[in-house]
């Protein structure tokens, strides 16, 4: 049932449909230029920008206050899932202007970003659309339309792609001027989530797939019955990041970390989760499993 409130939450989030909310009261803090953020009219019937960037920083104060609470696992995903959305977005803007000329090359223009390339933006948070929306729309702005529906299919298939869709093609008409006003309001809200948070990013091969927690669990579980517990840990390493909102996802890991001889952080994952689960008993089992395991080897 929390699951289930949790992910309500978070999709209510991301259809962009809060703007008649006093984002201000939510985020608290000290007002920045980026409070003040108006849609240029070109918007139109498209995907709003400024409530796009209102969302993002609500979901980084949640990320805020679950940090406040002690609960880091759930603290990293709202830091990451607004970050990778984010930086998605930024960059998109910075490609469609050296699109229009700006710069010498993209690699050099983006330089002053803090993550360019959607491989690697994309690794910051799996469960988030944008990295792979906005891969699609620049492909279509360049007029690829295979890869540009490859792309849109794979974003509106994550659990967090907004249900009335997205649409930021407008992207493309908005003017040199106005489109680096909003790439500087981005960046800006990007230095407040990095600035509290630091993805560990491992350059990995990108798979598309690693959204989903219920793939990432089935690997961790066939890579213990092969015994490689590293690799299981990963696996479920990466399902908490994209679903901390799961009491088997949590299971999981723990299991995993402890067949990974790794109790410190299995035992920190049992306390977070217990916090969230209190009545969950398989947990619980797990934790004197656990201690008793401790206790034995300690004798």
């Amino acid at each position: 049932m929390l699951k289930r409130f949790l992910s309500l939450a978070l999709a209510v989030l991301m259809t962009l449909s809060l703007c008649s909310c006093d984002f201000r009261s939510l985020s608290g803090g000290e007002q920045t230029s980026s409070d003040n953020v108006k849609d240029d009219p070109i918007v139109g019937d498209g995907s709003s920008y400024s409530e796009f960037i209102n969302v993002m920083k609500e979901i980084k104060t949640r990320g805020d206050k679950t940090s406040e609470m002690g609960l880091p696992v759930n603290s990293e995903y709202y830091y990451s899932f607004a970050g990778a959305s984010v930086s998605a977005f930024r960059y998109a803007v910075e490609y469609i202007l050296w699109l229009k000329g700006e710069g010498d090359t993209l690699d050099s223009f983006t330089s002053g970003s803090r993550y360019s390339g959607f491989d690697t933006i994309a690794e910051i948070n799996c469960s988030s659309p944008y990295p792979t929306y906005f891969e699609g729309l620049l492909y279509e702005v360049q007029g690829k339309k295979e890869e540009a529906i490859e792309s849109y299919a794979w974003a509106s298939i994550m659990p967090t792609f907004p249900e009335e869709g997205l649409d930021f093609y407008y992207l493309k008409k908005m003017e040199v001027n106005k489109l680096y006003e909003l790439r500087d309001t981005l960046r800006e809200v990007e230095e407040s989530i990095y600035s509290v948070y630091a993805p560990v990013l491992t350059g990995a091969e990108r798979d598309r797939t690693m959204y989903d927690s219920e793939s990432l669990i089935s690997k961790s579980s066939e890579c213990v019955k092969e015994a490689d517990y590293t690799s299981a840990l990963y696996y479920a390493k990466q399902a908490l990041r994209v679903d901390p909102f799961d009491e088997l996802v949590w299971q999981n890991a723990a299991i995993c970390a402890i067949y990974s001889e790794d109790f410190i952080l299995a035992g920190e994952y049992i306390d977070e989760a217990t916090a969230i689960f209190p009545k969950n008993e398989k947990l619980i089992e797990i934790k004197r499993a656990m201690l008793d395991a401790i206790d034995k080897e300690a004798r």
